[in-house]
Order: C-alpha cells, then sequence, then structure tokens
C-alpha cells in the first residue's frame, strides 16, 4: 500500500455537533431534471473533514448534472437510522454512509438492498454495502498501514520512548484506529502510559486531560491523538506545562493529529504542532460520486482506498487546501 508522506502519523476521527435528529440540506447544484438524487448521512457535519467531504460529494454531484441530500446524524446511531430511512422515503437514487453502529442499521439496509438502492459506505462495511470508500489511515491489515508506519517512526524518533494515547467517542473507525497504533507501538517496543478517550471531542477537554496526564506521566515522550481537534489542545497543555513540541526531529515532545483540519496546518506551519494526516476527505467525496457511477453501471468495486498524505515540517510548504488540490472524478487519488 503506498503512502505518500513523510513516515510518521496518526488517526482521523469526529466531533459533537447540532440537532440530536439530525438536520438535512441539498444541492441542486446544475442538476438537470433527469438527474440522480444522492443521499449522504453523515456521522457529525460540523466536523471540518466531514464538510469538505460533503464540498467533495456535491462538487463530484455537480459536475455530473446531480442532486446532493446531506442529512446529519449528530453521533445519534438511533438517527442515523431515522435518516435514511427518510431518504429511502425520498426515493433517492443511491445512499452514501458512515456508519455509526453497523449492527443497528442492518434492517434499514436491508430495506435499501430491497428497494435496490445502492449503498457506498464511507469507512464503513456490511453486507449490502455495494462499494466502500476508505480513508487509507482507517486501515490496518498491510504492513505499510498508515498507522503502522507512524509507530515505527515514534520508535525511531523516541527509541523505547512513552507514549499516551488520546482516542475519542465510541465510534467504530476511532476505536479501530486507536487499537491499530496501540498494538503497533507495543510492537515497536514504545511504552504506551495510558489510552485515554477524549469522549466530548473538543479541544479544551483534550487539554484538560492532558493536564491531569501531564502530572501523572510528566516524562512522556509523544502524543499519539486521533483527531487534530484533540492534538491542538494536547499541545496547548503541553506548551502551558513548559514542553517544547518537536517536529519530529527536534527535542521537545512529539504531537500528532489527523484529519488535516485548517487549525491543525496552521499549528505546523508555527510549530505548535508535529504533524496531522490529511485523509483528503475532499476526493473522499468525489470517490463516492465514482463509486455510485460504478454501481449504477453494475460494475461496482468492493473497495476504493483514497490515498492520505501527511503535514508536517518537512513538506508543509507544499500545503494546497482541499478544495484546490485539482482533483476530479478521473483524477482521484486512490491507493492501487
Amino acid at each position: 500500500m503506498k503512502i505518500r508522506m513523510p513516515l510518521l502519523g496518526v488517526v482521523a476521527g469526529v466531533a459533537l455537533v447540532a440537532s440530536a435528529c439530525g438536520s438535512s440540506s441539498s444541492d441542486a447544484g446544475g442538476a438537470s431534471s433527469d438527474s440522480l438524487t444522492i443521499g449522504y448521512s453523515s456521522p457529525v457535519e460540523s466536523q471540518p473533514s466531514q464538510q469538505e467531504l460533503i464540498a467533495g460529494l456535491k462538487s463530484g454531484a455537480k459536475s455530473l448534472g446531480w442532486k446532493t441530500d446531506v442529512i446529519d446524524a449528530n453521533l445519534s446511531p438511533d438517527a442515523q437510522v431515522s435518516n435514511v430511512q427518510t431518504m429511502l422515503q425520498k426515493k433517492v437514487d443511491a445512499i452514501s454512509i458512515w456508519t455509526l453502529d453497523a449492527g443497528a442499521m442492518q434492517g434499514t439496509f436491508a430495506q435499501a438492498a430491497s428497494a435496490k438502492t445502492p449503498l457506498i459506505g464511507v469507512n464503513s462495511e456490511g453486507d449490502q454495502i455495494d462499494t466502500t470508500v476508505w480513508w487509507q489511515l482507517n486501515l490496518c491489515k498491510a504492513d505499510d498501514a498508515p498507522f503502522k508506519v507512524a509507530a515505527q517512526q515514534f520508535a525511531t524518533w523516541r527509541p523505547g520512548g512513552k507514549v499516551i494515547v488520546m482516542g475519542g467517542p465510541p465510534v467504530p473507525s476511532i476505536q479501530a484506529n486507536v487499537k491499530c497504533f496501540t498494538e503497533a507501538a507495543k510492537a515497536a517496543g514504545l511504552t504506551v502510559l495510558s489510552e485515554t478517550d477524549n469522549v466530548k471531542d473538543g479541544s479544551s477537554s483534550a487539554s484538560a486531560l492532558t493536564s491531569d496526564l501531564l502530572s501523572k506521566y510528566d516524562d512522556v515522550d509523544a502524543f499519539w491523538a486521533y483527531n487534530d481537534a484533540s492534538a491542538l489542545g494536547i499541545s496547548a497543555a503541553v506548551t502551558q506545562a513548559g514542553k517544547k513540541i518537536s517536529d519530529g526531529t527536534s527535542d521537545g515532545v512529539i504531537v500528532t493529529g489527523a484529519n488535516g483540519d485548517t487549525d491543525a496546518i496552521e499549528a505546523v506551519k508555527q510549530g505548535r504542532l508535529t504533524g496531522t494526516w490529511d485523509p483528503q476527505a475532499n476526493a473522499t467525496g468525489l470517490a463516492v460520486i465514482k463509486a455510485v457511477q460504478d454501481a449504477k453501471a453494475g460494475k461496482a468495486e468492493k473497495e476504493l482506498i483514497v490515498e492520505s498524505v501527511f503535514w508536517s515540517a518537512e513538506n508543509i510548504d507544499t500545503y494546497k487546501k482541499p478544495g484546490s488540490r485539482g482533483y476530479t472524478l478521473d483524477t482521484i487519488p486512490l491507493v492501487k
């Protein structure tokens, strides 16, 4: 599996948001009267990477004259079930979904299959899902999977070092990423001092957790965070404790995040964050549209893997905003 980055990294995650019943938005784009409508059930629409994914989804749909219907589940599996049922009632032409609870969705997925509505999973699997569009950083099977590479890089920088792992809300993809890195870190000879979940999912809560952890583990060498909001909170607490942030090769505490959020990119530029994984969420939205195209043509692939990029001091000067990278449905950065 190809990974385009300096050797280092972490995971991705999601953040808390608005109405528990979910909210819906649609975009007609350049749709014609016979265009398709593609539904997307977002786990939490206010999270920056979700917004980028939705922007890519809408861009890809618009290029084909299709419409989109986006509904926010707000991290509620029950709301997500209701949201997908609403899409089926609207008779959308395809449904894409980042599943919060695969078990809870089985009955609704069966309804979609019965209605012959293509299902496209985003970092989600299921018997009725036609194609899963993966973030590369959410896969752990290959020896060169991003989180395994991250553990090896941590071990190179701080041989036998002490690491604190910060996860998040109990979402399957987050839990899988935490497990992937933690197991790889231990196998690489690192000592995992603590596994802590930032269930409130914000920078302030991560900062408070980190302050408590530093009082107990003052000799920690590195923090691995499941998303950028947590990493930024960790960085603030580390700095407030009088410690420096390492760029990976310099002295100080290593702090890495994921999602490639704008605030994290700025923090990398300013030396307040060691690095962040960018899952290329905008390209992921395009990949969802490609998967629908393939499904409608009767040639759905089992999976499409969107290449992840790691931004650090080594390459941050080449960074471009997600919507400015020039990707189209024909040039999506997929891992072959």
